[in-house]
């Protein structure tokens, strides 16, 4: 690897980040909008739903890390990562607009909560695991490319920092283009009632068939745009042991034994599991609970982008700063308590009544305090990831940023999984939302349930989060000693 820790261009930091678009643009489809599109626009239970979603953590469980292993061993013309960067895009486009375009016998066969609503559970469980296995074999060699682009700590913050810009910003501004065009205004379900346009299934046809046409463009942008860096990359070793099970399970569990790897994931695990909730409940909390019309619901896209832009760009200088434990600690405890704080003043009676002139904005000014937090804090994170690949390095000699940033997505995708089940299970068997429900006509003992849950209870796991990532304590000497000590080896 013919390397230098020294900055990279700014071409090609663009070239990388511009792929995290691709997949935000996929996750902002699936967990803003795939419950309440198949429970409210079509009639499928919630808990089959979170049901099939959890499912998918089965095939999760053993792609995110069998693909991190096989890109760390893969050798060809275009190097370990490449080849899978050039392959995912148009798999993952089609299984997301499948996802979003269920047959019309099995939407009919399912409606009303009958016996018949199995078939449609299967149509989206298997989509959705076909969807997560094809995303995976582009964002696991994504960030293993990053973490080997960059080796000098603060240049590998900027280049995560670009890698976060791109991919919320643009995720902020594709939320904006969602609910102010493609779903703004109203609609007539199938039971003849005038509802929001999200909750009619007929209107997400050109949104789905938009995000895969920028799934496909991002993608493809940046693996071509990351190109050039092939022949500066690692390379496996050219003899090496043979991917095996045993090989499989034992590469894994050495990965975890490193105790900075280990309580970062343990963290991460847990707030993935608010954040599944938050996904899950905010568009159900945002149309029952503020009541709150599509057109008004674009806004909180407008106001994001400008607090990630801060968040990314603020995250660097302050990790050059204060180190990278303190500044995600910070961000993780600020994005815990702004998540659900308005729900929490709702509750007690300390929040504008709906209508009021000043709901919406004290909702978008603090979702953009959020949004601020968490770019921040998915920096810090990424950074710290790359930093343990060098650790790990040091450690066995092998560089491993494929494995090490696998875990990283199995754990988002596990916990986020048992997020989106969870959210499932409270709405039918607590909250107890009825299918097509009429947004200022559902039940109050209903809509205060709704507000429990997506404030208290999902802030929950948030706060566990907190004490496992302060147990990671990898400063910013001790890596700038690792990489001395792997400079010296190479010489």
């Amino acid at each position: 690897m013919a390397e230098a820790r020294t900055g990279l261009s700014f071409p090609l930091r663009l070239a990388y980040g511009i792929g995290s678009v691709g997949e935000l643009v996929f996750l902002g489809m699936f967990n803003t909008f795939i419950t309440i599109f198949y429970n409210q626009a079509i009639g499928l239970s919630n808990a089959l739903i979170g049901t099939a979603v959890m499912i998918s953590l089965l095939g999760d469980a053993i792609s995110d890390p069998a693909v991190g292993m096989i890109s760390d061993r893969w050798r060809s013309r275009l190097g370990r990562r490449h080849p899978f960067l050039f392959a995912a895009p148009v798999p993952t486009a089609i299984s997301l607009y499948m996802i979003f375009s269920p047959p019309a016998f099995l939407t009919d066969a399912a409606a009303g909560n009958g016996p018949d609503q199995f078939p449609l559970f299967m149509w989206l469980c298997f989509w959705t695991v076909m969807s997560r296995l094809f995303l995976t074999l582009y964002v696991i060699p994504h960030f293993a490319l990053g973490g080997e682009l960059a080796r000098e700590p603060h240049d590998r913050s900027r280049l995560f920092s670009i890698n976060a810009l791109f991919g919320y910003t643009t995720g902020a501004i594709f939320a904006f283009v969602s609910w102010g065009i493609f779903l703004g205004g109203k609609a007539i379900n199938r039971q003849g009632v005038s509802v929001p346009k999200h909750l009619d299934a007929a209107a997400y046809g050109p949104l789905v068939f938009t995000a895969c046409g920028v799934i496909l463009v991002a993608i493809m942008l940046s693996a071509w745009g990351t190109k050039g860096q092939i022949p500066y990359l690692s390379a496996p070793p050219v003899q090496q042991e043979r991917l095996s099970l045993k090989v499989y399970y034992r590469d894994l569990m050495n990965a975890l034994v490193n105790r900075n790897y280990r309580f970062l994931m343990l963290g991460f695990f847990f707030f993935m599991i608010s954040a599944g909730l938050t996904e899950t409940l905010g568009v159900f909390a945002n149309t029952y609970v503020w009541e709150l019309e599509t057109q008004q619901l674009r806004w909180y896209g407008v106001a994001a982008v400008p607090a990630i832009l801060l968040g990314a760009l603020l995250a660097p200088a302050l990790m050059r700063r204060f180190d990278r434990r303190p500044v995600l600690l910070c961000a993780i405890a600020g994005a815990t308590v702004t998540a659900q704080l308005p729900i929490d003043l709702r509750l007690l009676g300390l929040f504008p009544a709906n209508g009021s002139e000043m709901l919406l904005p004290l909702l978008i000014a603090n979702a953009a305090i959020t949004a601020a937090s968490i770019a921040v804090g998915a920096v810090a994170v990424l950074s710290m990831l790359g930093d343990i690949a060098d650790q790990n390095e040091l450690a066995s000699g092998m560089r491993q940023e494929g494995l090490i940033y696998s875990a990283r997505t199995f754990f988002a995708k596990a916990s986020n999984s048992a997020g989106h089940f969870s959210a499932g299970l409270l709405l039918d068997l607590f909250v107890r939302i009825p299918f097509g429900a009429v947004p200022g006509k559902l039940d109050s003992d209903v809509v205060f349930r709704l507000a429990l849950t997506s404030g208290p209870i999902m802030g929950f796991a948030a706060v566990i989060a907190i004490p496992f990532y302060a147990r990671y304590d990898l400063t910013r000497n001790q890596h700038r000693a690792i990489l001395d000590q792997l400079d010296e080896r190479k010489r």
